[in-house]
Parts: structure tokens; sequence; C-alpha cells
């Protein structure tokens, strides 16, 4: 069996409400998420072996169980508050960074990254995850009063994403929040950053994850197939036959959590095989001519964490 290490900010408060914890704010505004519905399973308590006292509990039947995927969308993580804080940090190191970019987040989970980056006035924000994590998504979104077009949320299976991207490109990403101008260059639908926090925690997922990195990044099939990992359907060959201008590819900032040497390798060598640069970013504010290092407060840099970003030249 899989074991994952449990979440350690366990600390903070994201009710609407102080209950007792410390709010998690980024740029002034509090994070809040909506509470964790019942799980409705009236046998939880049972343990393997146990006979239950009566016959009615004997017939109730067990309740569909949630994917592995779908239930760790239900915990804040922490890479997602380590991520959060590095985009707020980027924000203080240089001011308006976030006011004008356009950003995804693949694999949203409580939607804490997206949030924060709604909060620090991204332009666009698009939360992603499975079909089963949306409605929580969008309850956080009205419950920190965001609206869209700023940000939306949608469904998103690395598995079978064709159709999904196309929404998001030809739908959510093509409306403007700007005025239109008669003299602007018509260039293709603008993204500026990947945002990804803890989303490796299986081997399996892990060429599901880059193609759809390849796919947003708009890395062509040629380049992908002279890798050697699986090449799934690609939802940019129609699209790199038009000749529209299209803005510089996205940057990925992904924070990750060590488990293993070989999800690590794995990971990395598939980033590496799409012809990708990518650097750790120092968080402890040493390297300060490094546009992309900053400072943090110690209680959110954690060994086993580390923020990677990853770029198309």
């Amino acid at each position: 069996m899989l074991m994952i290490e449990g979440p350690k900010f366990s600390s903070f408060d994201f009710s609407s409400s102080s209950q007792g914890g410390e709010p998690f704010e980024i740029n002034g505004h509090r994070i809040i998420l909506p509470p964790k519905e019942a799980e409705g399973d009236p046998t939880k308590d049972i343990k393997e072996g146990d006979q239950p006292d009566s016959q009615d509990a004997k017939e109730v039947p067990p309740p569909t169980p949630l994917s592995h995927t779908a239930s760790t969308a239900k915990s804040v993580w922490d890479c997602s508050i380590v991520l959060a804080k590095y985009l707020e940090s980027l924000a203080n190191k240089t001011q308006g960074f976030w006011t004008d970019k356009r950003v995804l987040e693949l694999g949203a989970g409580q939607g804490i990254v997206s949030l924060s980056a709604a909060a620090l006035g991204a332009e666009r924000v698009i939360m992603t995850d499975i079909d089963s994590a949306v409605p929580a998504l969008q309850r956080g979104v009205r419950l920190n009063v965001f609206q869209t077009p700023q940000v939306q949320v949608t469904a998103l299976d690395w598995t079978n994403r064709s159709q999904a991207l196309q929404h998001i490109w030809n739908d959510l990403l093509a409306t403007s929040t700007t005025p239109p101008s008669t003299t602007a260059v018509t260039t293709k639908p603008r993204l500026d950053y990947i945002l990804a926090s803890d989303v490796i925690w299986v081997d399996y997922l892990v060429p599901a994850l880059v193609e759809t990195i390849a796919d947003l990044m708009h890395i062509s099939k040629e380049r992908r197939d002279s890798g050697t990992h699986h090449h799934l359907q690609s939802s940019s060959s129609q699209d790199e036959q038009t000749t529209t201008p299209r803005p510089q590819p996205p940057v990925l900032l992904l924070a990750y959590q060590f488990r293993s040497t070989r999800s690590d390798q794995l990971l990395f060598d598939s980033l590496d095989q799409l012809g990708l640069q990518r650097k750790k970013v120092t968080l402890d504010g040493e390297n300060a001519a490094d546009q992309d290092s900053v400072y943090m407060d110690s209680q959110f840099r954690k060994p086993n964490i580390a923020i990677w970003k990853v770029w198309k030249e």
C-alpha cells in the first residue's frame, strides 16, 4: 500500500470565521475553503474482521470508494501552501508581478494556489482538476468572492484531455478582460504560467502530466516522439497548422515533494526529453540577482519540498 506523508500545516484555519487556528492570508486576503463534506459511510468505524452489532448494519452496502486521485483532492497538501507563498514572494519582490498574468493550475485540489494567484491580482486564473473536484473548487471561488472571467473552474483529465484543452484555449482564455483594440495584432489566446503543486505521488501519473504540459506549451509531436515516454493524443496538432502569431509558451512553476528516487527520475527525465529547461528555485533570498529567487519565511521552507521553474526556450 502506498503511504503518503500527511500535511504539516494543520494549524492554518481556512474557515470563513476564526475557529482558533491561524488564518492563511495572501496579499491581505484570507483564503477560505468550503467545509469538508461528511463521507456518509455508516461502516467507516468498523475495522476489518469486526462484526457489526445488528442485522441492519450488516445489510448496509459499502459506499463506492473514491479513486486515489479524487481522495487526495480533498486535502490541503504542504506543496500548495509553499507554492502559494512563493507566488506572494514574487509579488513582494516585484510590484505588480501578477497583475497582467494568465495562469492555469493543474490538479488544483482545494484550489489554494489558484485562489492565491487571484488574490495577487492575476488577470485570468483557470482552476482545473478531475470532475469530482470541480464542485468544491467552484464553492471556493464563491467563498473568496472572485468572479468570472478572472477565476474560472473546469474539469481536466490528463489522460483524456483533448476536448477539455480546446475548451480552455477557445473559450476560457479567448475572452478578454480589456476592451479590444482595432489596431491590435490578432494573437492566439495567451497563457503565462502553469501552476502545479504535489501533483505526482504515483509513477503512472507522470506520462499523462508531462503530455498535458507539452500540449499547454505547444511542444510539437515530433519533439515528443523523439523521447522514450508514451505519447498520448495531442490536442495541439491542428493548432500548429495555423499562421496566427502565438505568444510565448507558458512557464511551469512546480512545487514538488520528494517521495522516491524513481519518481524523481521518471518525471524529470520526461521533461528533459521534451527539450525543456529547468532550475530549482532558491527560497532563502541568498541569490538576489536571480529574478526567480525569493526570501520565504523558514516555516515555508521544507527540506523535502522544492519549487522548480520549467520553461521552453
